[in-house]
């Protein structure tokens, strides 16, 4: 017997082999992964500097850790004491 990778339906549960398109169950078609391209295209700068700039500071600062605050009504009531 040979090793086949299996997945699963995501709307009804059943067992997929690697090739299929459409579930052999339900025969909803299944979704297929979309993957955007790493490297932004100059059309895309041009029609919207703004947001392809900040989506580009956020996927460098992606790797920052937040410091997370605490807030003011938890500060003033479980502070210790």
């Amino acid at each position: 017997m040979t090793a086949e990778d299996f997945s699963f339906c995501p709307y009804c549960g059943a067992k997929l082999k690697t090739g299929d398109l459409v579930c052999p169950h339900c025969h909803r078609r299944l979704p297929v992964a979309q993957t955007e391209p790493k490297q932004p295209s100059i059309n895309r700068m041009a029609n919207n500097p703004f947001r392809e700039g900040m989506a580009r500071y956020h996927e460098e600062t992606k790797s920052l850790a937040k410091t997370h605050h605490q807030s003011f009504w938890r500060k003033l009531f479980f502070r210790s004491k």
